[in-house]
């Protein structure tokens, strides 16, 4: 009599454990202000980037945690392992070491540099480069050439916007920075007609790639994480979400 209850009460358990929704693995992703992908707002962080790692996310089964620090920080946070993903990585050797790429780019940009209005001629080679202060954003990667040369003249800044407002206040002659993201905040911030593209442009395309810290559980499932980023390309989610921030993007 005591084993067939027993055998009952495991029959019921298991039952009723199917009839609960699987547990959510937790995943954590550092990220910081970076418009229109990462908008602050006083309900907390939106736009592009959100947009897409919640679907990740669901997909993936995950319960997703947003801790917003600032990007060198978030980097030392992936290297150590305290964060689990972040979203908006160019890829570079050295971030390698640490991060593991998913194999598709959810989003394609390029470099470019500015000036203020009517300065811009000035640049018509990477050479011309050298006769000017050129203000960048710490800890990112814009191309190989400028990222490595230590000839330039480069002022580092935490932040797009604090680059741009140092631009306008003529801190320095040229900023460079990744066009996706600057020229959303360029017309979003009325400094259209203010700032502009210079004639040389790199050429270059900078990939933005979902990365995983090596450290993390979620390391072990980067093939589920492949697929989802994969189908979410593939199936035109990430054009989708984008066209809500800018419209049409190509």
């Amino acid at each position: 009599m005591l084993v067939s209850s027993i055998r009952l009460l495991l029959v019921l358990a298991v039952f009723a454990a199917a009839l609960l929704p699987a547990r959510a693995d937790n995943m954590v992703m550092a990220t910081d202000d970076w418009p229109p992908f990462r908008i602050s707002t006083e309900h907390g962080l939106v736009g592009l980037d959100l947009d897409f790692i919640d679907e990740v996310a669901r997909r993936a089964g995950a319960e997703l945690t947003v801790s917003k620090m600032p990007w060198g920080r978030g980097l030392t946070s992936m290297q150590s392992g305290s964060v689990d993903v972040m979203t908006g990585l160019a890829y570079r050797d050295e971030r390698a070491e640490y991060i593991a790429y998913t194999d598709t780019p959810y989003f394609k940009c390029s470099t470019a540099f500015y000036t203020i209005a009517g300065l811009a001629d000035k640049i018509q080679t990477y050479e011309d480069l050298a006769d000017h202060q050129v203000g960048y954003v710490l800890h990112s990667a814009y191309f190989d050439r400028f990222d490595n040369d230590e000839s330039l003249d480069k002022v580092g800044v935490a932040q797009e916007q604090i680059l741009i407002e140092m631009l306008m206040r003529r801190r320095f002659g040229v900023m460079i920075g990744t066009d996706c993201q600057v020229d959303y905040f360029i017309k979003e911030q009325g400094f259209a007609g203010k700032i502009e593209k210079t004639p040389y442009v790199p050429g270059n395309s900078v990939d933005l790639y979902l990365g995983v810290s090596k450290k993390s559980d979620w390391a072990e499932k980067l093939d589920l994480l492949n697929k989802v980023v994969k189908e979410l390309v593939d199936e035109g989610f990430v054009e989708q979400i984008s066209q809500d921030y800018y419209g049409t993007h190509s």
